[in-house]
């Protein structure tokens, strides 16, 4: 049934899509679609909560924050930045237009955004030593979620823009933000040894 609710909304839209349309293509009956969901935004609820386990579970940012290899992070923010093949775009962008008029979808967007700033944030903690502010990490984790979500909007129109040289630039842009944080980390400690030594 979530299937056919995606292909469904990814169609037709979310006003253009009916609980009778779900049920017609899932061949589950209306009755049933809502003893499990008390309407559409539950259902869109359900669809963007296994969308983004999938993606930051044992595929994603997860595993790569589990392997505590800074290179493999490096990576993988790249790869969440090129996003090559951006998977049910027209569905997310169907969500990201109703999130302009419906509360609840704006609430399930904005959930979605808030843990994906703090898998983001932990992902740049194995980078950068704690010495560094958590507004700073937090900072940057905004630039990465930001130049990403562009990156994703024009994909979904355009698949091969912005161009390789174009994602090669913004990636320098991130692992410029990335490497100050390095240095301010070095710098704190700097400072710390040299406190130490005068105590």
């Amino acid at each position: 049934m979530i299937q056919a609710a995606r292909e469904a909304f990814a169609a037709t839209g979310f006003h253009g899509t009916g609980m009778a349309q779900i049920a017609q293509t899932s061949g589950i009956a209306v009755g049933q679609i809502y003893r499990d969901f008390a309407n559409k935004e539950a259902i869109v609820a359900e669809i963007v909560a296994r969308d983004l386990e999938d993606f930051l579970s044992e595929r994603g940012l997860c595993a790569a924050g589990a392997t505590g290899d800074p290179a493999v992070v490096r990576a993988w923010i790249g790869q969440f930045v090129a996003c090559e093949n951006p998977e049910g775009g027209r569905l997310v962008a169907e969500i990201m237009a109703e999130a302009s008029r419906n509360e609840r979808i704006a609430e399930i967007v904005r959930a979605v955004r808030e843990r994906m700033r703090s898998e983001l944030t932990s992902a740049l903690c194995l980078l950068v030593p704690a010495s560094v502010s958590s507004s700073r990490f937090i900072q940057v984790a905004e630039m990465i979620q930001t130049i990403a979500a562009g990156v994703f909007q024009r994909r979904v129109t355009e698949q091969d823009q912005p161009s390789p040289d174009v994602i090669r630039a913004l990636m320098t842009c991130i692992n410029a933000a990335i490497d100050g944080l390095q240095h301010d980390a070095g710098a704190s400690e700097t400072d710390a040894s040299a406190e130490a030594a005068l105590s």
